[in-house]
């Protein structure tokens, strides 16, 4: 019995190994053809030789052109392939993988040839099975498709394709690495005009090159220029154009809102100079001047005002005790022997009408809330202001360059 269970088992090993020994026999077999079916095209194609690269999942290999020495070498000698080469391009042949190195997409065509006809596209990053080469097109497998491509738009280097593919809808981000900062132009010349200064360190977004320029966009301003090529680096990171295009558009919009209202308060000022002198209330048929009060001027209304950081804010107050607004304006410039109206839509006319861009420190700046002015600082400097902004808060200096801010000044006047 125990020979008859031995019998049994050794007849099933056998039966299993002939089975295994028949599928791997098999699929050997498969591996033979396709093999040979590529070394019979690469045999075929000249101007293809076989190299191979390696990344984290083992060796790719890749058809890539000839050089012309090893051209003539093939074109001078009829021998046919040997043994030990077949066996090289064959193990080298068996996945020949790139990348489509494009940004955005470009077309297949059936035959090698720009006239050729466009059976498909192929998109930025795609890995592509390279079939053949000559004449500077690849014969490619993009998804079950064959066709054709330029050369140009394969590469071996998958991070090379994926940075092309990126660029299709993204910028780089790149940061100044010039000690004494970059010199933007309006365009990609060192004869084009200077249109502003990057320092060393500033954050940029790189919009594409031109010859030893290129175009960037810089600032909170998102503006464009143009800076040679040297003086940035890319920091690896990317930002949508999208998000830069919204961003663009925002800008623009606050400031034309912002030079609406300049020109509102520009109209007002005016109206209302011959109203109020800076040195009374009392009505004046002529336009306030700018005065020195021989305390400070613009500096002594800030230095006033800076002494009651952190006064709690009341509604009506004019003193230490507690400001509104305009009356923190009235009590520092009242300290420095200047007279100004009680209310702030009142003592934007008090003044002469300073643009924007000339603001200098005891400049008054006013914002509107949509109608006539609602709110009035006292500028400091470096586009900042101090003021007793609202219930609630306190005596605290702000950017006036918030994105609320810009669309609500309303403009500013000089009383000292």
């Amino acid at each position: 019995m125990r020979n008859l269970k031995h019998t049994i088992i050794a007849i099933a090993a056998i039966v299993m190994v002939g089975t295994l020994s028949f599928f791997q026999v098999s699929d050997m077999s498969a591996k033979k053809s396709e093999r040979d079916a590529k070394i019979s095209s690469a045999s075929q194609v000249h101007s293809m030789t076989i190299t191979s690269t390696e990344d984290e999942s083992g060796s790719i290999a890749v058809a890539l052109p000839s050089t012309e020495e090893e051209l003539e070498s093939t074109e001078e000698s009829d021998d046919p392939i040997d043994a030990e080469t077949e066996q090289a391009i064959a193990e080298k042949s068996y996945l020949t993988l790139g990348y489509a190195n494009v940004t955005g997409s470009t077309q297949l065509r059936s035959n090698p040839s720009d006239e050729a006809e466009v059976i498909g596209t192929i998109n930025g990053a795609d890995q592509v099975e390279v079939l053949e080469s000559t004449d500077g097109w690849y014969k490619i497998m993009d998804n079950g498709q064959a066709g054709y491509v330029e050369s140009s738009y394969v590469t071996l280097d998958k991070a090379e394709a994926q940075d092309s593919a990126m660029q299709y809808d993204h910028y780089k981000k790149a940061s100044v690495s010039a000690t004494s900062g970059l010199t933007v132009r309006a365009s990609g010349s060192q004869d084009a005009a200077s249109v502003g200064l990057v320092n060393d360190g500033d954050n940029i977004i790189i919009v594409g090159t031109e010859g030893e320029y290129t175009k960037i966009i810089y600032g909170n301003d998102y503006t464009e220029g143009y800076v040679i090529n040297s003086g940035i680096e890319t920091t690896g990171e990317w930002i949508e154009k999208q998000t830069v295009t919204e961003e663009q558009k925002r800008v623009a919009a606050e400031k034309l809102e912002a030079e609406r209202q300049e020109r509102i308060a520009k109209a007002n000022a005016a109206k209302a100079s011959s109203r109020y002198s800076i040195t009374d209330t009392s009505a004046s048929a002529s336009a306030p001047a700018a005065v020195s009060s021989g305390k400070g001027g613009g500096q002594g209304i800030v230095n006033t005002a800076m002494k009651y950081l952190g006064t709690p804010y009341v509604w009506g107050g004019t003193s230490p005790a507690g400001f509104d607004c305009s009356g923190l304006v009235q009590y520092a410039c009242r300290a420095n022997g200047i007279s100004v109206p009680r209310v702030a839509a009142s003592q934007r006319g008090a003044g002469r009408y300073v643009s924007r861009e000339n603001l200098q420190p005891g400049d008054l700046v006013f914002f509107s809330n949509g109608g006539g002015v609602s709110h009035v600082g006292i500028y400091v400097g470096n586009g900042n202001m101090i003021h007793a902004p609202q219930t609630g808060d306190v005596v605290k200096i702000s950017s006036i360059n918030t994105s609320y801010r810009l669309s609500h000044y309303a403009g500013a006047v000089r009383v000292w």
